[in-house]
């Protein structure tokens, strides 16, 4: 660091890449924030143990009607799939959980002959209710501050319905499904579903589903969580009316069922983020901040004082001569100098060889030849190569003579 220059290379480089980093860390958050939230923040709502969470059904389940067999990839189980959006899923993932279990059911009635029995990959789809937030040093509570957007949750339902809200005095269980056992509702509005192609299995006395078939496939919607959530759980009644009601909705395989986690961890919605730091724009992004990287390396040399403009007329005698060729040039008078540079070159030379005799290229002949010839051809230039050709070869002949 000095006067002219306040901060030191390093600092700026520092400043520099620090400030890189700190932008390029600001936008991935910006495109990829949903992702990480998702990935470090909450648990998926099978694992979470708060009142909101589903962690006690879970075990509740995997105790008593656990899968038949364990998938890598549970949406290819045969067994009841509960899945357990939030109010930040995308309804398209959502479908297309459904869409690939509804295939499988159908590649598995194909395959089974008329009076086989098939799997037919049931789906279980636990509708969001409660946003909470984490307590401050409260060891992994929340609190509620309240529900969640009821139009974006109704798109997480396949089917065209309406949203609706119940008073738990006006909910029962279907009388098409007495094998369901009736839940402990809690003292609070329930929410139901109503639509033409939703078959309800606990129902309200308008015939909107709390619990409801979706169309001919087996795909199952609980609209109202707070009859299974952990709150819930603790009363013993709702432990074994959620048990029935699995077996209600499969009860070729007893109502085992397995939680999916994989809808937790789904890509958010696209944006233009995304599109540059995955493939197949990877590549050019990679090289584009590489290009930018050797962009400022080479800019880095800039910093330091600043360099002082040069003078319009250099010192010294070299320069001066220099100047003096350039303007003859730009006046276009080199074809002239040679006269002049003849006679100047006859008088110094004859006073340093002829002892005080009259100047004459005859008589510098006699010292050494080729004078006269160099002096003739000095005087009779038209052009600067001329005049320069001359001019060295009068030096090599003042170099033979001493001069």
């Amino acid at each position: 660091m000095n006067q002219s220059s306040p901060f030191a290379v390093r600092t700026v480089i520092l400043l520099v890449i620090g400030g890189a980093l700190l932008l390029l860390a600001s936008i991935l958050m910006s495109g990829f924030g949903d992702e990480l939230s998702r990935a470090v923040g909450d648990a998926p709502a099978a694992d979470r143990k708060d009142g909101a969470g589903y962690h006690a059904f879970k075990r509740l389940v995997d105790a008593v009607q656990p899968p038949g067999r364990n998938d890598a990839d549970t949406l290819n189980n045969p067994a009841i799939v509960i899945l357990t959006p939030t109010n930040t899923t995308r309804p398209e993932d959502v479908k297309a959980i459904v869409d690939r279990r509804i295939s499988l059911a159908n590649a598995a009635m194909e395959d089974s002959g008329d009076d086989e029995p098939f799997d037919r990959y049931p789906t279980l789809i636990i509708l969001p209710k409660w946003q909470t937030e984490a307590i401050p040093l409260g060891g992994g509570k929340v609190r509620r501050t309240g529900t969640v957007d009821m139009a974006r949750v109704q798109k997480l339902v396949p089917a065209d319905v309406d949203w609706h809200v119940e008073d738990r005095e006006n909910v029962g269980v279907s009388a098409d499904y007495p094998e369901i056992r009736s839940f402990a509702v809690p003292d609070r509005p329930i929410y139901a579903v109503k639509g033409a192609t939703v078959e309800p299995l606990i129902v309200a006395r308008d015939g909107a589903a709390v619990l409801g078939q979706v169309g001919s496939s087996d795909t199952f919607v609980l609209v109202d969580p707070d009859l299974v959530n952990n709150r819930a759980m603790a009363d013993e009644r709702n432990a074994k009316a959620a048990l029935t009601m699995l077996r209600a909705i499969d009860p070729e395989h007893d109502g085992r069922a397995v939680f999916d986690r994989s809808l937790h961890y789904t890509r958010g919605d696209r944006n233009l983020v995304k599109l540059l730091f995955l493939p197949p724009f990877l590549g050019v992004t990679l090289a584009l901040i590489a290009a930018a990287i050797l962009a400022g390396i080479a800019a880095a040399g800039r910093f330091g004082p600043p360099v002082a403009d040069p003078r319009g007329l250099a010192l010294g005698k070299r320069a001066l001569i220099d100047n003096i060729v350039a303007l003859t040039r730009l006046a276009r008078r080199t074809a002239q100098a040679g006269e002049r540079y003849a006679d100047t070159m006859l008088e110094v030379t004859s006073r340093r060889l002829l002892a005080g005799e009259v100047p004459s290229p005859e008589r510098l002949d006699r010292i050494h030849p080729g004078y006269s010839d160099i002096d003739r051809r000095l005087r009779d230039a038209r052009s600067e190569h001329e005049a320069l050709a001359a001019a060295r070869d009068l030096h090599i002949w003042k170099k033979e003579t001493g001069a």
